[in-house]
C-alpha cells in the first residue's frame, strides 16, 4: 500500500500532467477530420457499434465541413474564452483518425502542430488500425511536439467487445499495446467504458493492472449511456440493457482508480454528452459537473484514492511519458 499522494482530487488529472510538461494552461481542442471507421465501412462483416451515433463522437459535428485551420481557431477561441485556456493539443476526435491514407494523415498533422499556439496532437484510434507506417509517422512527429495516440479499448473482454460490436479483440488490444511499447515518445491513453452487461469488479481491477503494467501514459473513462437513433437504443427499448446509477457508477470508478498507478493521468472521469436532445438514458449523462462531482465524493467518502492499491512499476522498466519522472513510494506529487 502507498500513502496518500498530494495531488488533487484523490487522482492524478491531466490538467496538472499538461501544466507540469508546458508550464501553462493546456487544452484538448477537438477536430472531425476522419469521415468514417471500419465498422461503418463493414470491413470482416463488422456494423457499427452499438453506442455510435451519426457523428462518430465528434464534439463539434457542425464544423466537420470547416477546413482543419478553420476548426483549431474557431475551438480554440472558445476554449480560451471560457477556460482560460493558453496552449492546445489537436484532439483528431470523430470517427477513426487512422483510417485513412498515410499521406493524408500526415498531412492532417503537419497542419495542426502549424497552427499558433499548438504544442502537440491527440489522435484517436483503436487497435486493428495501427499499422507499422502510422506509428513511424507519429514517433517521427513527436520528436518535435508532444503526440498522444488515444487508443479506443473500451474494454478486455471479449464477451463485451462482441455486444459492444467492437469488431476486434482482447488479443488484437492487447498486441496493440505492445506495439506501442516499443514507441515510448508516444504517450497512449486508453479509453474504457464502464456500466457494461456482466461487468465486475474483479474486471476493474483486472483491467486497472494490466494498463498499469504496459505502461499506459493516461486512461479516459466512458460511462455507457443510450443516445437516440443507436443499435443500444433499440436494445434499452427492448429492456436488454440498463444504464448503472451514477452512485454504482462513481464506486466502480473507485474500484479502478484505487489499482490503477498514481502516475497515469486522468483524461476524463465521466462522459458528458455534448448533444443533450440526443440522449435517452440515463439522465445525468446530460450533466456536466454532478457526475464528476458524485465520483470524487465517492472518492472521500470512502477514503481512497488513485494507485492506493496498486503494487510494483511498469513492467519494462521505462518511465511513462506522461510524466517523464515517477515519484518514490508515497512521495507527494506536488
Amino acid at each position: 500500500m502507498t500513502a496518500l499522494p498530494s495531488f488533487p482530487r484523490r487522482y492524478l488529472p491531466l490538467s496538472d500532467v499538461y501544466r507540469r510538461r508546458f508550464g501553462c494552461s493546456v487544452y484538448k481542442l477537438p477536430v472531425a477530420v476522419a469521415q468514417t471507421c471500419p465498422n461503418r465501412e463493414g470491413l470482416r462483416g463488422m456494423s457499427v457499434c452499438v453506442f455510435c451515433d451519426e457523428w462518430g463522437s465528434a464534439a463539434y459535428p457542425e464544423q466537420a465541413a470547416a477546413p482543419l485551420a478553420a476548426q483549431v481557431a474557431r475551438t480554440g477561441a472558445r476554449l480560451r474564452r471560457r477556460y482560460g485556456a493558453e496552449k492546445f493539443v489537436v484532439y483528431f476526435q470523430a470517427y477513426t483518425s487512422t483510417f485513412v491514407r498515410i499521406s493524408r494523415l500526415e498531412a492532417l498533422l503537419a497542419e495542426a502542430v502549424a497552427q499558433p499556439d499548438v504544442v502537440g496532437v491527440a489522435v484517436g484510434t483503436r487497435p486493428d488500425c495501427l499499422t507499422g507506417s502510422v506509428l513511424e509517422r507519429l514517433a517521427a512527429l513527436a520528436a518535435t511536439h508532444h503526440v498522444s495516440v488515444e487508443l479506443g479499448l473500451q474494454t478486455l473482454d471479449d464477451a463485451q467487445l462482441a455486444w459492444l460490436a467492437r469488431g476486434h479483440t482482447r488479443a488484437q488490444s492487447l498486441a496493440a499495446l505492445e506495439r506501442l511499447a516499443a514507441f515510448p515518445a508516444l504517450d497512449v491513453c486508453a479509453h474504457l467504458m464502464f456500466g457494461l452487461p456482466g461487468e465486475g469488479d474483479d474486471q476493474l481491477r483486472e483491467t486497472a493492472v494490466l494498463l498499469s503494467d504496459r505502461g499506459v501514459a493516461g486512461v479516459k473513462l466512458h460511462n455507457l449511456h443510450v443516445l437516440k437513433d443507436t443499435p443500444l437504443q433499440r436494445l434499452y427499448a427492448q429492456g436488454r440493457f440498463t444504464p448503472v446509477s451514477l452512485s454504482e457508477y462513481a464506486r466502480r470508478v473507485g474500484v479502478f482508480l484505487e489499482h490503477l498507478a498514481p502516475w497515469v493521468a486522468v483524461h476524463r472521469l465521466n462522459a458528458v454528452a455534448s448533444r443533450w436532445g440526443e440522449v435517452v438514458a440515463p439522465g445525468w449523462a446530460r450533466e456536466k459537473l454532478r457526475p464528476t462531482e458524485a465520483i470524487r465524493a465517492h472518492l472521500a467518502r470512502v477514503d481512497t484514492w488513485q494507485g492506493r492499491c496498486h503494487q510494483g512499476a511498469p513492467a519494462r522498466g521505462w518511465v511513462p511519458a506522461a510524466t517523464r519522472s515517477v515519484p518514490a513510494e508515497g512521495a507527494p506529487w506536488a
